[in-house]
């Protein structure tokens, strides 16, 4: 009895070293789809940050908003009960668990038209909606005992209930201001309507420059005849604006100025001119930066290595990147030159991107032909993992550039699990963007020189139009088979206070590559791209 129960004490002990050293599959978990009463066309689901976005209606209770339906990967658990009614105003944090955790984010977005304008205002309504207080500016000549209220809406009837505004008139009180009784879903708020009385009728806030252009915004008197001048510092001619160049004229001015001298100092003044005279503002002083052309634009210096093609003479030259070095392994060459049916004129060499299917290891993967401004950075498993953007601290307005296209039917493609992305059988996408940001390398993984990673295991790395780091993005997206033409890529910006530090430039035969999604039919041909600085 004491030998058999020394043998199970020692099992016991055994047992107790032993470790469960199987590893767990890593499984990305989605969010596929979710429906939410009152929403605005579909929600966007962004898997790379686990981020689903909803607009609402104005005329949606943000504080009640039903979710009727939601759909995720097949297996996984949800943290909490996601069908019922929520309070939008705060991001709604959910769990998907499976072998791992992955914390997902639901975010409401509402725009309400608010009004509250008045006659002699200047600039815009500030909105405080937190403390509900609606403010505006007015011409101190025009007094504040009878106010004349041109537009009150806090939001649509019948669901907002509030006061007529020809009874709000007389703001000359000590703090210049009236209350609004506003009702809406059963819940009162009480709205405090300011007009500030201001001598200053014209104010540059925004005088931004490029190399050719400058974008400037001011404030004005409503209603009133408003624009800008501009003249080279040193000289004593102020030139007006062309009409085209305004984006907007009257409380807010909004103008982007034209066929300016790089390296050059300007000044800039706002105007508004009305019954009172003319009003100028203060003049603002300005200078153009300098221009930069992108390395081996016509794509005529390559080199090889090991039967492997780079688009640059040597390392030390490199500026640009491509996907040859993963297909490599494989023995294929994702993009090389081309020499024959160049575009109108051209002459040397352009880039030829050709989406592949390569064999590793007897495993096959499916590879988009591409061309972009960064480095390959190696090989995670079977995946390529590159590091996007080049130093670059300028705000052009647009890249040009040839392009020909072969749109095959994709023929390769994993199950298929992400909505957003197209199925066997449909048109393949080719796509150019160009985006100007200012990524932290910390934070998105690359390098000082090329800070942003994308590992094609991760889907959570992959770049995308929303991305934070964003300051000015365009992109051109083709569903089919284009000849040779000369595309223009327009410059959205969307910060003018943000510097830029990056650039980042992409060319694909696949656009749908990263998720290995495709055909081996589809080619990009690209030849004498170039950044563009000046409009028109």
């Amino acid at each position: 009895m004491k030998k058999f129960l020394t043998i199970i004490a020692a099992l016991l002990c055994l047992s107790s070293c032993i470790e469960n050293d199987i590893p767990y599959p890593v499984v990305e978990l989605d969010i596929t789809s979710i429906t939410i009463e009152g929403a605005v066309g579909e929600p966007t689901i962004d898997s790379g940050n686990r981020k689903i976005t909803v607009t609402l209606a104005e005329n949606v209770d943000i504080r009640n908003v039903k979710i009727t339906d939601i759909q995720y990967s097949e297996g996984a658990t949800l943290s909490r009960d996601m069908i019922g009614t929520f309070d939008m105003r705060y991001p709604q944090y959910v769990v998907l668990t499976l072998y791992q955790d992955y914390e997902w984010v639901i975010v409401a977005n509402q725009t309400i038209d608010r009004r509250f304008t008045v006659v002699g205002q200047i600039g815009q309504t500030e909105w405080d909606i937190d403390r509900t207080i609606a403010k505006v500016y007015r011409r101190a000549d025009y007094g504040l005992d009878t106010v004349t209220v041109t537009q009150l809406r806090f939001g649509p009837k019948p669901e907002y209930d509030y006061p007529d505004a020809s009874t709000l008139r007389n703001f000359s009180n000590a703090e210049h201001t009236q209350t609004a009784i506003v009702d809406s879903y059963g819940r009162r708020e009480i709205w405090r309507l300011i007009v500030e009385p201001k001598e200053v009728q014209v104010d540059v806030t925004r005088a931004v420059a490029g190399a050719k252009v400058a974008w400037l915004k001011a404030i004005g008197i409503d209603g009133a005849q408003t624009g800008f001048r501009y003249r080279e510092k040193g000289t004593e001619q102020w030139t007006e604006l062309e009409d085209s160049w305004y984006t907007s004229r009257g409380g807010v001015i909004e103008a982007t100025v034209r066929h300016l001298t790089p390296k050059t100092e300007y000044e800039v003044i706002g105007y508004a001119v009305s019954d009172k005279g003319e009003q100028l503002s203060n003049v603002v002083s300005l200078t153009t930066t300098e221009t930069f052309e992108l390395p081996n634009a016509q794509f005529n210096d390559w080199s090889v290595d090991g039967g492997t093609y780079y688009p640059y003479l040597n390392k030390d030259s490199a500026w640009w990147g491509t996907g040859n070095p993963g297909s490599a392994i494989a023995g294929i060459n994702l993009t090389t030159p081309h020499t024959e049916g160049l575009a109108p004129g051209k002459s040397g060499t352009c880039a030829q991107l050709w989406s592949q299917q390569a064999n590793v290891l007897g495993i096959k993967k499916f590879a988009a032909g591409n061309y972009f401004a960064g480095t390959f950075a190696g090989i995670s498993g079977t995946n390529g993992v590159v590091h996007f953007g080049r130093p670059f601290a300028l705000r052009p307005t647009a890249l040009r550039g040839w392009m020909k296209y072969n749109c095959g039917t994709i023929d390769c493609a994993p199950q298929k699990t992400n909505p957003k992305v197209p199925g066997l059988g449909e048109p393949d996408r080719g796509s150019i963007y160009i985006a100007l940001g200012d990524w932290d390398y910390t934070v998105y993984g690359g390098t000082p020189e090329s800070p942003v990673a994308v590992d094609t295991s991760k889907e959570s790395t992959f770049f995308n139009s929303t991305n934070e780091g964003i300051i000015a993005y365009g992109e051109i997206l083709y569903r089919e088979s284009k000849d040779w033409y000369e595309f223009t890529i327009p410059l959205e910006y969307r910060d003018f206070d943000r510097i830029p530090t990056h650039i980042i430039i992409v060319a694909s035969g696949s656009s749908y590559g990263d998720y290995f999604v495709g055909s081996k039919e589809s080619i990009m041909w690209l030849d004498d791209i170039e950044l563009l600085y000046d409009y028109e």
